[in-house]
């Protein structure tokens, strides 16, 4: 028989457990049974998308020195100066682990300031997340049967929800050049940490549903948030004339954050569940260069 105690379920021990649940009479046994078989479930799936990212981490890892080591050997070109990086960028999103049950595709507007030393890059960042698609409809205790919601005045009003967040933290990295002729351009390869904050945002147009005024709101929000990890791969290009700079590339996100509400409205509880909540996708970025030499600033 499986016991919370188990660390890791055999395969066999997780089918039992699957066909007891659909056979056991007692609804309070069935339901602890259920509760296991699902925090199980949950833990192995984690498990698993945390395995995959180590090894793609690694990987990273393992091409970013070889390749540095294979250019430190056979690079001729003169020093370049170190050069002051101001990057705006565009990420589309889409979520993992707990946050994919909450919400959908998201956008970030990012904004980030590196150093650049030879091809260390090193610095801080930041990025507005903002999204429509909300899965978690935390006012359905408020709407009628045709989906809408009655204010103070009895008239229907125009409520919504959306996605709101942000992160800011930390980086550093590397970009690596692939070709000769552009010893600027290259690799990007960055690793960062930080902090991640996300809510369920609700804007009441008319004013006039009275539990969602003021500090009412916080009830519903779900805000959350927790210390985050960052990882992008891509590419940096920078032309000759220094007019046109930019990058692109993948990104992942891991941050393992908690409910700061102390009450939940809508379920009459407190959320007391850690999470570990994911993002995973594509981002676009602008660069001005800022260059530094012995003798002068220049960009």
């Amino acid at each position: 028989m499986l016991n919370s105690t188990t660390k890791e379920p055999k395969k066999h021990q997780i089918i039992y457990l699957y066909l007891t649940i659909n056979n056991t009479p007692n609804k309070t046994k069935n339901f602890e049974m259920q509760s296991l078989y699902k925090k199980w479930t949950l833990a192995n799936n984690l498990t698993k998308e945390s395995k995959k990212l180590m090894r793609f981490i690694v990987f990273t890892l393992l091409i970013m020195g070889f390749t540095a080591s294979v250019w430190a050997q056979e690079e001729t070109e003169k020093d370049l100066p170190n050069m002051l990086q101001v990057n705006f960028s565009y990420g589309f999103q889409a979520p993992g682990g707990d946050l994919a049950d909450r919400f959908g595709l998201s956008s970030a507007i990012g904004m980030n300031v590196n150093y650049m030393a030879g091809k260390i890059i090193f610095g801080a960042e930041g990025d507005y997340i903002f999204g429509a698609n909300v899965k978690t409809d935390v006012l359905a205790a408020m709407r009628t049967e045709d989906l809408a919601i009655i204010g103070d005045q009895r008239e229907y009003t125009d409520v919504t929800i959306s996605e709101r967040g942000f992160y800011v933290g930390g980086m550093a990295g590397a970009i690596i050049p692939i070709l000769p002729d552009a010893q600027r351009s290259g690799l990007r390869l960055t690793l960062g940490s930080g902090i991640f904050q996300h809510k369920i945002r609700i804007y009441d147009r008319s004013a006039t549903v009275t539990q969602l005024l003021g500090d009412y709101k916080k009830g519903y929000d779900r805000l959350s948030n927790g210390l985050a990890f960052k990882e992008f791969v891509g590419y940096h290009y920078f032309s000759q004339n220094q007019k046109v700079n930019f990058y692109f590339g993948f990104e992942f996100m891991q941050a393992f954050t908690k409910n700061r509400r102390d009450y939940n409205f809508d379920t009459m509880s407190k959320e007391e569940a850690s999470r570990v909540d994911m993002l995973y996708g594509i981002r676009l970025g602008w660069t001005l260069p800022f260059f530094y030499d012995a003798d002068e600033q220049f960009y």
